[in-house]
């Protein structure tokens, strides 16, 4: 492993301590000031394993995602409905460019199973919606995000089929940003909360992205080096 990889994974590892320490105490100021830098962080460690040897489309696709979720956190740090809309949306969009890594090289769907795991998503997008109680003119919106979500995590169940390396993480990622989502919807939108809720949902997000970025670069790696 490379002394950079290292280096960078080690300072993604310590600001996210930080950002999760500081939300779990009540130290809003600090988390300010650090969620804006965990995404840049993830994104240095990533490109650090894939440059220059992959210096690929399906890289700088990644970064272009991890950049959006960057601007997504920083927007939601913002109160207002209008910049939590925003941010949903750049996480969303964040999304849409790891689905662009996630599909690559998978060409034409084959069988019931393939077909079953990206269908799936249409059906429950809006029965998960509902169970959140969310009204219109919100519903379509985070009907559109909750699918990008399963669409995600439904890939990886694709990966596995097709016998992929570090399906699992594709998997238990998209599996993990749905349940920190959900912490946050249940909230807007069903007016629920509990203690320690917050403290939640920065460590599952935090999951999440790990265990989706380093799914999709140690496979992009693999697919460089075999032997790596």
């Amino acid at each position: 492993m490379k002394s950079s990889t290292k280096i960078t994974g080690c300072i993604f590892l310590l600001l996210s301590l930080i950002d999760v320490v500081s939300v779990f105490i009540g130290g809003n100021d600090i988390h300010l000031y650090v969620k804006p830098l965990l995404m840049p962080s993830l994104a240095a460690s990533a490109l650090c394993q894939l440059l220059p040897e992959n210096n690929s489309r399906q890289t700088w696709l990644l970064l272009a995602g991890l950049c959006t979720h960057t601007t997504g956190d920083v927007l939601l740090n913002i109160d207002g409905y209008i910049y939590f809309a925003l941010g949903m949306g750049a996480f969303m969009i964040g999304n849409w460019f790891y689905l662009c890594v996630l599909f690559s090289g998978i060409g034409a769907l084959k069988g019931w199973k393939e077909l079953l795991c990206i269908a799936a998503p249409v059906v429950l997008a809006p029965v998960i919606i509902g169970l959140f109680g969310v009204e219109w003119p919100f519903r379509f919106a985070v009907i559109m995000y909750a699918f990008t979500l399963l669409v995600v995590t439904a890939s990886g169940v694709l990966w596995k089929i097709r016998g992929r390396q570090f399906a699992s993480r594709i998997i238990w990622g998209g599996m993990a940003f749905m349940a920190s989502d959900s912490l946050i919807a249940i909230n807007i939108f069903s007016g629920i909360d509990f203690a320690f809720r917050d403290a939640l949902v920065m460590p599952v997000y935090l999951l999440a992205e790990w265990l989706l970025v380093s799914g999709m670069v140690r496979y992009m790696v693999s697919s460089t080096d075999p032997t790596a």
